[in-house]
């Protein structure tokens, strides 16, 4: 097998620890090759939507990180023909959540959601993804 090199932060690596232990891995790789399937599992069976979806998009980010929440609005501006409403919190002291409502073509939909996920700085993208019937 190659080996591939990434950099997680020190809490990440712990976090990945902790998984590993709890759900019984073997090892960081096993772990790590599981997340990659699963991602790529998800990337493929998105590619096979269509039609009208609405979506509800949850990113975190921490309070620290300059510059998150500016892109994440200028993002968020780029793409309001399908973002119908969102939502900031605080998330005690150290994180914001970001909460996105869409509605629109999937591929709209998904291509919003890819580039919210290829964004530097966020710890998590959750989405729920439901089609709208065309009755």
């Amino acid at each position: 097998m190659p080996i591939v090199s990434i950099s997680l932060t020190a809490e990440l690596l712990k976090q990945l620890d902790k998984f590993m232990k709890q759900r019984g891995y073997s090892s960081r790789s096993e772990a790590i090759r599981d997340a990659v399937r699963s991602t790529i599992s998800e990337f493929e069976l998105s590619k096979f939507e269509h039609g009208r979806v609405t979506a509800t998009i949850t990113a975190i980010t921490a309070h620290e990180l300059p510059g998150v929440d500016e892109r994440l609005t200028r993002l968020r501006h780029n793409f309001n023909h399908i973002v119908s409403g969102n939502m900031h919190l605080h998330l005690g002291e150290s994180y914001c959540l970001e909460v996105f409502i869409t509605e629109g073509e999937a591929e709209s939909v998904l291509e919003f959601i890819s580039r919210i996920r290829a964004m530097r700085g966020l710890h998590q993208v959750n989405y729920t993804i439901m089609p709208l019937s065309n009755e």
